[in-house]
């Protein structure tokens, strides 16, 4: 959306803040600059003229934030897009990762981003409205920018509340500049320029001075004050009435409104449900005419509507203009609401604005239509990593509206997989299957096929070999179709599960047809998939050159879409490490293999995460890195304990375990205790870490409750009574 790069232009007559944009641009050196202060302080303002004036001759990239951009994907293809206005090579490769880890901004997206800015002009990038930014990941990423921002690029940051970043630490290193409400308020000089010169009022001095004083220099109670003066024929009675508090001004404000003329109000109260506003777009939500001659009196009658392009095309209302006029709305007409909403949706509907259309038709209370949209659309978002844009969609609707839809619960499992949040996942795959299908699916199959397919997913997430096998024979019947692309991915899933159960050869069949059974275009990611668990398994059979050809397939599909930063390609690194490692160059092998754990953790599936660390202890013990094996053998064992069926990988770690003298030939044939089951054994491995019982149940997936309750049955069956006794005893028994 153009209008959110917009960098705001400055008005005519406008009052020129001379102090206060100087100590702006006396402030390059700073890595932020923080504009934090409440609605109405002139943020906006200050930051079009720090742009504007001469002396600042670096370029502007600005992003006017809005409460749908707390989705991490979306958030930084604006910030990228806004840079790009300024170059437009920058952030090539950092757009190309970002779909593929959205929950890990700060290690796939930032450091080639960073690169690029270090080399590149210097400017400055501006966040407007930030505080409408939730998403705590984003906070983090952003945090990590201002780490290692390069000294090309200054961050502006305008917001009513504090964002959670590191300012104290900014503040003791001299590395942020904070612009808050005293110093946004309107000097002496600059209340006189605005209330007689850009506002043509002809006070005197006095009255000036009074007003100044009472709105404390607060820009929107001076503009509101001077607003209803125009209307008075006693200004000294007024002058001496108006106090210039929020309230008053709130009052005052009502009062400007229901003075305007009948036609131009019910044009301003209905429009107020609009974020942005167009002359077409106001047309049809209000059924008036000459939607552009209303949009150019509001504008003539400073009236608080802010540009959002220099066509005088898109414009919204001052958010405190707004609200009031939203509150009149409510208070006047609350059964008209819903109909301009529906005619809003409609609208963006018909334009392709599927984000906008969803949010109107939710608060127009047409959850039928809202999940009509949800449904049809969701997909390319998920393929994008927008998976947060798509639970906001369905968390936005009320419970059982969703649950009345089994397209849209199915949707929502699918924005939990990629976040892994397996038990949520599990809970929307539930109501999908109690769920009424009103329409097709997005992708023609079945619930119960696509269950299937969440499921085998989810269990492949979490290391449950034995639960994939067994989800996979339903997954396998439900997809009999093999021109169909979910008959090749419930393929690949067992292929997956085979391969770590330790059925080499079942794992390569199933590998190859989901090879035959994908389309070679758009599914890139399963194809290098199944490539990887191929080349692997030439490998175990020692057939070195086939696996050479296969990896270099899988790589060259990885460089051609520039997938080098996605988390799937973790064991295309694993074979090309392994080969490395067969032809003796053990030094490019550690960095392939490497690369393949940084990868894996980033993708969060647990089995290959233990397959490259296993992978990479091995190497580093045959060139003698022994203490960086043993290490990478513990995080390991960490993992493993968290699997509930982790296959042949407990053998491997055992073996290698061994071989790095981390444990004693007889623990492989310690006899497991037959009353601990294996979640209570996961728990206690995890006890044996510094992780709370609440990170345990997150850890597992499992609530904090199952984590009590599976905690104090293994106490009662060890006969201990405190968690480092259970530790002390595990060990015993050779469980730890």
């Amino acid at each position: 959306m153009a209008t959110k790069l917009y960098v705001p232009s400055v008005r005519p007559g406008t009052v020129a803040r001379h102090e206060l944009t100087a100590r702006l641009v006396a402030a390059a050196d700073r890595k932020l600059v923080l504009l934090s202060a409440p609605a109405g302080s002139g943020k906006t303002t200050v930051l079009s003229l720090w742009h504007a004036v001469p002396q600042e001759s670096r370029p502007f990239a600005w992003v006017s934030l809005d409460p749908g951009d707390s989705d991490p994907v979306r958030f930084w293809s604006y910030l990228i897009a806004a840079l790009r206005t300024v170059a437009p090579e920058l952030g090539g490769m950092a757009l190309t990762a970002l779909p593929n880890a959205p929950n890990n901004v700060v290690e796939a997206v930032l450091p080639s981003l960073i690169n690029e800015l270090a080399t590149a002009e210097r400017l400055v990038l501006v966040l407007d409205d930030f505080h409408l930014v939730r998403d705590e990941s984003i906070h983090a990423s952003l945090a990590f920018l201002l780490r290692h921002l390069p000294p090309t690029l200054q961050l502006a940051i305008a917001t009513r509340t504090d964002p959670p970043l590191p300012l104290g630490r900014m503040r003791a290193a001299g590395d942020i500049l904070e612009v808050r409400a005293p110093l946004l308020r309107f000097s002496d000089n600059e209340a006189e320029a605005l209330l007689n010169g850009s506002l043509a009022l002809e006070l005197a001095p006095s009255q000036v001075a009074l007003l100044q004083e009472r709105t404390e220099g607060w820009a929107a109670g001076l503009q509101l004050a001077a607003v209803s003066l125009r209307e008075q024929d006693d200004r000294s009675a007024f002058l001496c009435a108006f106090a210039g508090d929020d309230r008053q001004i709130v009052d005052y404000l009502h009062e400007v409104i229901a003075g305007q003329p009948d036609p131009l109000l019910d044009f301003l109260v209905r429009t107020s449900i609009l974020e942005r506003l167009c002359a077409p777009l106001c047309e049809a939500v209000t059924g008036m005419p000459d939607g552009l001659g209303r949009l150019e009196e509001i504008q003539r009658s400073n009236l608080f509507l802010v540009p959002l392009d220099n066509r005088g095309h898109w414009y919204r209302y001052h958010h405190l203009f707004r609200d009031l006029l939203r509150h009149r709305l409510a208070r006047t007409e609350p059964e008209l609401a819903p109909e301009l909403h529906r005619r809003a949706c409609a609208w963006h509907r018909a334009e392709g604005d599927v984000d906008e259309a969803i949010r109107h038709a939710t608060a127009a209370g047409d959850f039928a239509e809202a999940c009509d949209l949800i449904a049809r659309h969701w997909r390319p978002l998920l393929n994008l990593g927008q998976f947060e844009t798509i639970a906001t969609w369905i968390d936005a609707l009320p419970r059982d509206a969703a649950q009345a839809d089994a397209r849209v619960c199915l949707a929502r499992a699918w924005s939990a997989l990629v976040a892994r949040r397996i038990d949520e996942m599990e809970e929307w795959v539930h109501e999908a299957e109690n769920a009424p299908l009103p329409g097709p699916l997005y992708d023609g199959r079945s619930v119960e096929a696509t269950a299937a397919l969440l499921r085998q997913n989810g269990a492949a997430a979490v290391g449950d070999i034995a639960r994939v096998k067994a989800i996979s024979t339903k997954a396998l019947v439900l997809h009999p179709d093999e021109h169909d692309p979910g008959w090749a991915m419930a393929r690949l899933a067992l292929a997956n599960a085979l391969y770590f159960g330790g059925d080499l050869t079942a794992a390569d069949a199933m590998a190859r047809e989901a090879l035959h059974g994908l389309p070679q275009h758009g599914w890139e990611a399963p194809i290098v998939i199944a490539l990887s668990f191929l080349a692997l398994y030439q490998l175990d059979q020692g057939q070195v050159d086939e696996a050479e050809v296969t990896t270099t397939n899988a790589e060259n599909r990885v460089t051609q879409r520039r997938f080098e930063e996605a988390p799937f390609t973790a064991l295309v690194s694993v074979a090309r490490g392994r080969l490395l490692e067969q032809h003796s160059d053990l030094a490019a092998a550690q960095s392939a293999l490497s690369r393949s754990v940084v990868l894996a953790r980033r993708g969060g599936y647990r089995l290959q995460i233990v397959y490259a660390l296993i992978a990479l202890a091995r190497l580093k013990r045959r060139v003698g890195a022994h203490d960086q094996a043993r290490a990478l053998a513990r995080e390991a064992r960490q993992v493993l304990a968290m699997c509930p069926d982790p296959g042949m990988l407990t053998e491997l770690l055992e073996r290698t375990e061994r071989a790095l003298q981390l444990t004693t030939a007889h623990r492989s044939a310690a006899p497991v205790d037959p009353d601990l089951s294996k979640r209570e054994l996961a728990i206690l491995r995890l006890l044996a870490s510094r992780l709370s019982q609440r990170e345990i149940g997150s850890e597992l997936h499992v609530s904090f409750n199952t984590v009590k309750s599976h905690t104090r049955s293994i106490f009662h069956k060890l006969g201990v009574t405190t968690r480092a006794e259970s530790v002390a005893r595990g060990r015993e028994l050779g469980y730890l």
